[in-house]
């Protein structure tokens, strides 16, 4: 039988490591991430991230935007009223929240020539299947597929297709599996190894001790014949290789070929992603 596989959710972070919203279309900028997508960061006095990985507080704090307005909205977690900004005239006063909130002086900056990420030469969509998503809920107790799903924070996540499908879409380092989202020229670059951030609760930063290893033993274990040997938290890094203009509409289909040795089924899309990447080089 053969898969087609739908693109079920499409969701961007504006701010790093804050949380996600949730899109019905997705432009591509520069870099091949999805456009305004790790758009901003907050960094302390020494320019370093303020990250779930080094703060905890970063799991409290909640985060909405409105993107025509120029708005942006923040609250602590135990809080129900927003505090609101504007993102051009309200920047002192954006910083002088955050700094209260993290008790130290810290700024949002914004990066106007590609995205705040942690392996800037990885950059890229990245993509689940719901199917893996749900699993690896089940490996622990008492978490749910929208808990995973935050803990994992994939732009990209698909359905129709059983656990860990997206395996398919990597190879190994230095070459990569091409496929198309309609008339969208896709590569399917590497492995995107996680950072701690998933073995803590993404709203009250509670860890589970022992959750990488436990990932480790349960994806082996659970590995299909077509999976990665993997000893980490992976998300799959795909990246946009056009030249021009195009626009995917749903129900385009994916259409793949053999690359490597691996032969991808044809699949389908169901959102929008607008595509405006000008001659980038991959390799």
């Amino acid at each position: 039988m053969t898969l087609k596989p739908v693109i079920s959710k499409i969701s961007i972070y504006p701010v790093k490591s804050l949380d996600g919203i949730q899109l019905q279309k997705a432009e591509i900028g520069k870099g091949g991430c999805l456009l305004h997508d790790r758009e901003y960061a907050i960094k302390d006095s020494d320019n370093r991230y303020v990250n779930g990985k080094k703060n905890p507080l970063v799991h409290l704090l909640r985060m909405n935007i409105d993107f025509e307005s120029g708005v942006i909205f923040f609250r602590h977690e135990t809080e129900t009223n927003w505090h609101q900004f504007n993102l051009q005239a309200d920047k002192a006063k954006i910083d002088d929240y955050l700094s209260s909130f993290f008790n130290k002086p810290v700024a949002l900056f914004k990066n106007t020539t590609g995205r705040f990420l942690d392996i800037p030469d990885k950059s890229g969509m990245t993509i689940l299947s719901t199917a893996s998503l749900q699993t690896v809920s089940h490996w622990f107790s008492d978490m749910n597929l929208e808990e995973t799903r935050k803990r994992f924070r994939a732009t990209l996540e698909i359905t129709a297709v059983p656990s860990f499908w997206e395996d398919h879409l990597f190879f190994e380092e230095g070459t990569a599996i091409a496929f198309k989202i309609g008339n969208v020229h896709v590569l399917g670059m590497s492995p995107r190894a996680r950072c701690v951030v998933p073995t803590r609760h993404p709203q009250n930063g509670e860890v589970i001790h022992g959750f990488q290893k436990s990932f480790a033993d349960h994806r082996t274990a659970d590995l299909p014949s077509w999976g990665l040997q993997v000893t980490m938290m992976q998300n799959i890094i795909i990246c946009p290789i056009l030249k021009h203009t195009t626009m995917c509409h749903a129900g385009n289909l994916f259409t793949c070929r053999v690359t490597d040795g691996y032969f991808l089924p044809a699949f389908r899309q169901g959102m929008h992603i607008i595509i405006y990447t000008v001659g980038i080089k991959w390799f």
